[in-house]
């Protein structure tokens, strides 16, 4: 049975995600674990170096870019360089809504100018219209899911026909792992020397903090990887063996098995895990979503008809459930209103 995030789990998120914020903002010690306000800086900016990296590769290969959806996007660094960078207009979402305020400030720091739509919603109830977003994106998000399947499916009933989703960095399940204890990003004195002999990949597991607030850090098998992928029409799978990063890429070419790397390198896999990313296209049937303004592709997300929202001067409006979605310091709530009580109103 396929499974979903619980309201725990998301509660779980957005509380730990909201005093983890305020690390990165004000420079004070919440979770001595976790990266501090200048290290996530550089964190930041090291991901901007990567993920430039990836979109300029996926445009030389022809992919459109845009209008996107980037999900899972923290402070929306990944959006920001497509607006600023590569001069492609879309929306960025997470929801944490504290951590998507922290965009503005890491704007200034990134020194970019432009800044895309922001949302604050639920992966699995995404607040567009079916067959309406080309390109959407995320990284190092799925692995908070207990299962990226249902994921997938509200995915593709978004984007666009001919569209893509893309991911990547996120991992591939380990077996051979004791798992005597979690730890944390910042590694105390002796995990630094069991990492420096490789040993501490063998014997814990990151994601303490996350884990200790019922945040889900999970690795998934290459069978789960392939069964969620298979909600598209056509993919493409780039893997790297750790601690090698020696890369594989496999095309999809049939219904089942075709995740299947070459013995010593599936083993290689089963041992020392790994990363995966994948570019997943869906079927050109179908008429897409034609709209004026971005805007426009947005739908209710208290609604399992999801119609189109009405922008009122600084908000939106279902005229079907009647339900107005606000504009809180730039960002738009657009969970389903059951959900934000349950998540921001408890």
């Amino acid at each position: 049975m396929d499974s979903s995030q619980t309201i725990k789990n998301k509660l779980g998120e957005v509380t730990f995600r909201r005093k983890l914020a305020l690390q990165f903002k004000e420079g004070k010690t919440y979770f001595p674990g976790e990266p501090s306000k200048k290290q996530y800086k550089k964190i930041i900016k090291d991901r901007i170096k990567d993920y430039t990296k990836y979109f300029t590769i996926l445009q030389k290969n022809n992919i459109l870019l845009g209008p996107y959806l980037e999900l899972g996007a923290g402070v929306g660094q990944g959006a920001m360089l497509l607006e600023n960078k590569f001069g492609i207009q879309g929306f960025t979402s997470d929801i944490s809504f504290e951590t998507l305020q922290l965009s503005t400030q890491y704007k200034k720091n990134l020194k970019f100018k432009k800044m895309p739509i922001k949302i604050c919603c639920d992966l699995y109830n995404l607040p567009f219209q079916s067959n309406s977003i080309p390109f959407i994106f995320t990284f190092q998000t799925l692995h908070h899911l207990p299962d990226p399947y249902p994921a997938m499916k509200e995915f593709k009933r978004v984007l666009a026909p001919g569209g893509y989703f893309y991911f990547n960095e996120e991992p591939i399940a380990q077996k051979f792992n004791l798992n005597l204890w979690r730890r944390d990003r910042n590694l105390q004195w002796f995990e630094k020397i069991l990492k420096y002999t490789i040993v501490l990949h063998f014997i814990s597991r990151i994601g303490k903090s996350e884990v200790d607030h019922n945040i889900l850090e999970e690795t998934f098998s290459l069978k789960l990887w392939e069964k969620s992928l298979n909600v598209f029409d056509f993919i493409t799978v780039t893997m790297s063996i750790f601690p090698f990063n020696s890369q594989i890429q496999q095309t999809k070419k049939q219904k089942k098995d075709w995740i299947y790397p070459p013995f010593y390198q599936k083993l290689l896999l089963e041992l020392f895990g790994g990363g995966i990313g994948a570019l997943c296209q869906k079927k050109t049937n179908g008429k897409a979503l034609k709209t004026a303004m971005l805007h426009e592709l947005l739908a209710c997300p208290s609604c399992k008809s999801k119609p189109p929202l009405e922008k009122k001067e600084n908000s939106f409006y279902c005229r079907v459930c009647k339900s107005t979605y606000k504009n809180k310091n730039g960002i738009y709530m657009l969970l389903s209103k059951k959900q934000e009580q349950l998540l921001y109103f408890q």
